[in-house]
């Protein structure tokens, strides 16, 4: 064994409980409606960024719901299908709206992308290159 703590699916599962229970206070304070697992999502990412929580805490729990997901999806294509006099009146327009925020997020990856390569490549240039000196035999 590699010398990493394995931990037990309750433990796992008691910290996405945690998160989610903090992220559903969060999501009632907000003044905008923002879906509380977003800002579990974003807790969560936050929490491995600053090593608050180890990768290794949540690893196997994670990767056995991703494993999931398909299943996970079930209820909401089941309230899509309860909302379907929604979707005859206002069909046209929502698959606008995505095809429209589509275009736009991808047209701002790929500016800010290219922004950061940009960047890199002047930050490349500016860095003097290396000297190799000759020594005569």
């Amino acid at each position: 064994m590699s010398g990493r703590k394995v931990f037990g699916f309750l433990t796992q599962a008691f910290i996405f409980a945690v998160i989610m229970l903090v992220s559903n206070g969060i999501a009632g304070m907000l003044p905008i409606p923002i879906p509380a697992s977003v800002i579990g999502l974003v807790l969560l990412f936050t929490l491995l960024c600053t090593k608050v929580i180890k990768l290794e805490q949540v690893e196997s729990l994670g990767t056995a719901l991703t494993s999931l997901i398909g299943f996970l999806f079930v209820p909401s294509g089941i309230s899509v299908m309860n909302s379907l006099g929604v979707m005859q009146e206002y069909g046209l327009l929502i698959v606008f709206v995505i095809f429209l925020a589509t275009v736009i997020l991808l047209g701002a990856t790929g500016l800010f992308s290219q922004l950061i390569l940009t960047a890199g490549g002047k930050k490349r240039q500016a860095a003097p290159p290396e000297t190799v000196k000759k020594t005569a035999s």
